[in-house]
């Protein structure tokens, strides 16, 4: 347990992970605070979805760098739902200004968000796990000859 817990968080791709999602976080940060953004609320709530939305995507993609055999529909899957959903976030960040009057259409388009991406996860992991084990099944099926066994009344 700690030879594979060691294996995981010395790896390459954790770390490069880790550190391109923390200068991220790093120039969201200095960003708003260095470049006088206003500090109203509805601000404030984009960059706290901004921040919330890097951290998740932090923790997605490091899933997707841990070393396991999760298969190419749990690999692609996520990682591009972990794009479509930054996009997202960010292109509803950069329509601030239409949600002046309305912040509280803001903070719910931002739930819907992670709401949409949180299922979208779940069902990706649930489909790939049984694509995976079906798989599984199928080609232990194989090593085991039932398909070369000729149908009832075939030849």
């Amino acid at each position: 347990m700690v030879r594979k817990l060691t294996v995981i968080i010395t790896s390459r791709g954790i770390w490069a992970t880790i550190s391109i999602f923390v200068i991220g976080i790093l120039v969201a940060v200095a960003g708003f605070f260095l470049l006088g953004v206003e500090k109203t609320a509805l601000n404030w709530w984009a960059f706290g979805s901004l921040l919330f939305s890097l951290i998740v995507s932090l923790f997605a993609t490091v899933t997707l760098v841990v070393p396991k055999n999760n298969g190419l529909f749990y690999n692609a899957g996520l990682s591009g739902t972990i794009w479509i959903y930054e996009v997202l976030v960010i292109i509803s960040i950069l329509f601030t200004k239409a949600f002046t009057e309305r912040s509280n259409a803001f903070v719910f388009l931002q739930i819907g968000f992670n709401a949409l991406f949180f299922i979208a996860v779940t069902v990706i992991v649930t489909a790939s796990k049984y694509v995976r084990d079906s798989n599984a099944r199928t080609y232990e099926k194989q090593q085991n000859g039932e398909y070369n066994k000729p149908k009832r009344g075939g030849v």
